[in-house]
């Protein structure tokens, strides 16, 4: 067994196979016909002639809406060229949901509905997200395992190569090391902010907010490190600052629903539940961690006074936590 087990490994390190799916590169890519969520057919090979781009994605998973993100940016900067892009949902999958994600997040590409998970089985997909991309020639081209930090630079370059604008030297150049550094802020402040992290699921809270404020001086954008400090503050009792922190995430990406939680969880305790009410009720739509959501919800309904609602809201709480088997602490806030 030890013996196959290693003869397997030594194959796979070897092998042109990729990490997101199982097709060799360079083969060609199986034909596939999928209804969108509109009810429009989508083939495959009615796009020869055009790259195409496919993300599988799960509604519930935030590196896949990471990468359906990365995907809607790449695609205003390369406007005008002849690209089709898919967003490719297994058929188990929460379609409106979708729809909602989809909205929330201004991602107009379809999506398409792998109802028998046909697809799944003849790319043999590994991991979600997956990204795809395929020549005008319906080729595959490269494939791209869940969202690296890498992501955005690696789908764009490899778009560029499939259309012929640069080739494999440019594709090098694009995303080697050198240019990593112009973006060394971002993986400074990344490296800092999974520090803090490990501080708090460890308990070390005060080590934990030391080193989110790292992050943030080192790239004061960073939405997940404004959101993370903010929990850190409530859990600490810091409820003023904390509220500037959530408005600063608020303000960064509007569209945050953790940051909008944090957000209404610090209004609730400075005792202002209507406007924690106006703010947690949207963020419970397409959040896919909407437990803690409800959690402040049902504060915000017990300082206002309204029990039956306050009620009704923990209990959503309750579902959601033993539906995700995650426990409403600062951790489950901030992953």
């Amino acid at each position: 067994m030890r013996l196959f087990i290693l003869f397997f490994t030594i194959v796979m390190l070897f092998s042109s196979v990729s990490n997101a799916i199982s097709i060799p590169l360079g083969e060609a890519s199986p034909d596939f016909s999928l209804r969108s969520l509109d009810g429009e057919s989508v083939t495959l090979s009615e796009h020869k002639g055009s790259v195409v781009v496919l993300i599988y994605w799960r509604t519930d998973h935030k590196r896949s809406l990471l990468a359906l993100k990365d995907g809607r940016d790449v695609m205003k900067s390369l406007k005008k060229k002849d690209i089709k892009i898919f967003s490719i949902l297994g058929g188990s999958d929460d379609k409106d949901k979708a729809r909602a994600v989809m909205k929330d997040n201004d991602i107009d590409f379809p999506v398409l509905v792998d109802t028998d998970r046909t697809m799944y089985s003849d790319y043999g997909i590994r991991v979600y997200p997956t990204t795809i991309i395929i020549n005008k020639e319906t080729v595959l081209d490269k494939d791209i395992p869940s969202h690296p930090l890498t992501y955005k630079k690696l789908l764009q370059g490899h778009i560029k190569k499939a259309l012929g604008e640069i080739d494999e030297a440019g594709l090098k150049e694009m995303i080697s090391s050198k240019r990593e550094k112009k973006d060394k802020p971002t993986l400074e402040a990344e490296r800092l902010y999974n520090l803090a992290m490990k501080f708090t699921k460890s308990g070390l809270q005060d080590m934990a907010v030391n080193t989110v404020r790292k992050s943030i001086k080192v790239k004061s954008d960073m939405t997940a490190s404004h959101i993370l400090l903010g929990f850190l503050l409530l859990d600490a009792g810091e409820t003023d600052e904390a509220l500037s922190t959530f408005n600063k995430a608020v303000e960064l990406d509007p569209k945050s629903k953790e940051a909008q939680t944090g957000l209404g969880g610090a209004l609730v305790l400075k005792g202002d539940a209507e406007k924690a009410i106006e703010i947690l009720v949207p963020a419970t739509k397409a959040n896919p961690y909407s437990q803690m959501t409800y959690y402040e919800l049902g504060k915000a309904y017990e300082l206002k006074g309204d029990k039956d609602k306050s009620i009704q809201m923990f209990k959503k709480a309750i579902e959601k936590i033993i539906h995700k088997a995650v426990l409403p602490s600062t951790v489950a806030r901030c992953q």
